[in-house]
């Protein structure tokens, strides 16, 4: 690709700054989002290695400034934003990325199973890297093929544990530390929502199927430090009271809306002054509503977290621009970053109503 093309695709992004200011922190509190820092870099190296392998080695190994900086984007060869089609070599994307052998199929793997049913569970596991031994196939767990970035993510995790002054907010990372070593969150997950209006809290695990387009299952490593902004997150908690009535409203049979009242919906306004894995590269989330495990949502319900600095972001150099372009010049001088945010509350509210499970007549 000629410096031309990756300059035209480089036009479409825009860079922006994300200033972190560390004022409001003391000595202690900085050393632990350090830590935090460190452990989500550890993450990103499992990620570039279950996105795309052969662009993490490109990274690596190229001098072209332009190139590594489209790499560092897409966390991949392939452009988000254009079918994801090379943009660099000529291989397409393989749908499995780095989680499945390059060309199996999930006719393949549905074959496979029928023929070995007892395989289901490994291969159809949300944290399990399939491989082929011959004619064989395996799922391998994560903590095995990762082990080597796991192990120093964890240090790394239980450093930071100890240098907090929220027990809670310690004890959680310290499970979260064991849960990345088995392969297991529903403790931690449990911990995760229990947290009482933290001033520091961190999405880290292998939440989110986006890089799957095999199975749809496997999830990859995603991680942001998070620094709560207070003033925000007391506006929202208004809304918290509503969402049992919100899920009561819905048209559906009683057993279709399961009820919320009694469950924790914390909604967290917070600045994230890093991002690892799939929160950091592609496409820029503004908010997200986790865990994903229905367990979780029957038992406890969701957290709802809002990235107030990229929620700016997007306001100041999408939303605002856009609605100049398009709307009428006083239609437009309503559009502001208030009324954004609660479109975006009201999405990831939603993202937790309704049934958890399709019922089969």
């Amino acid at each position: 690709m000629t410096g031309h093309d990756l300059d035209r695709r480089l036009a479409k992004w825009q860079p922006v700054k994300m200033p972190f200011d560390a004022s409001g922190l003391n000595p202690r509190e900085l050393r632990m989002v350090e830590k935090l820092v460190e452990a989500s870099q550890w993450l990103d190296c499992i990620f570039w290695r279950q996105s795309d392998p052969e662009a993490l080695a490109l990274f690596k190994s190229s001098t072209d400034t332009k190139l590594r900086r489209l790499l560092m984007i897409h966390g991949s060869r392939f452009d988000l934003i254009d079918e994801h089609r090379p943009f660099t070599g000529t291989e397409p994307m393989p749908p499995g990325r780095g989680l499945y052998p390059k060309g199996l199929t999930r006719e393949q793997i549905e074959e496979y199973v029928k023929q070995h049913p007892g395989k289901k569970e490994e291969l159809y596991s949300t944290h399990t890297v399939i491989e082929r031994h011959g004619d064989e196939l395996a799922g391998r767990p994560y903590h095995e093929v990762y082990k080597a970035f796991l192990e120093p993510m964890t240090k790394a995790l239980c450093e930071a544990a100890a240098l907090s002054d929220d027990e809670a907010f310690a004890e959680f990372l310290r499970k979260r530390a064991d849960a990345l070593l088995v392969d297991d969150y529903y403790q931690s997950d449990l911990l995760w929502i229990d947290l009482k209006a933290p001033k520091f809290d961190v999405v880290f695990a292998p939440y989110e199927t986006y890089l799957d387009d095999v199975l749809g299952v496997k999830a990859s490593y995603g991680a942001a430090v998070l620094i709560r902004n207070d003033a925000e997150s007391k506006r929202l908690a208004e809304y918290q009271q509503y969402v049992p009535d919100i899920q009561d409203a819905l048209p559906l049979p009683a057993e279709d809306r399961p009820s919320k009242r009694g469950h924790v919906t914390p909604m967290e306004v917070m600045d994230a002054p890093f991002r690892a894995g799939d929160l950091r590269h592609g496409y820029q989330a503004v908010a997200c509503n986790l865990p994903n495990d229905p367990r979780i949502h029957q038992e406890k319900g969701s957290k709802k977290i809002f990235f107030k600095n990229f929620m700016d972001a997007r306001v100041e150099y999408v939303v605002l621009p856009i609605a100049k372009k398009l709307m009428r010049e006083d239609q437009a001088a309503k559009a502001s970053g208030e009324g954004y945010l609660a479109d975006v509350l009201l999405h990831e509210i939603s993202h937790g109503l309704g049934p958890a499970f399709a019922r089969r007549g």
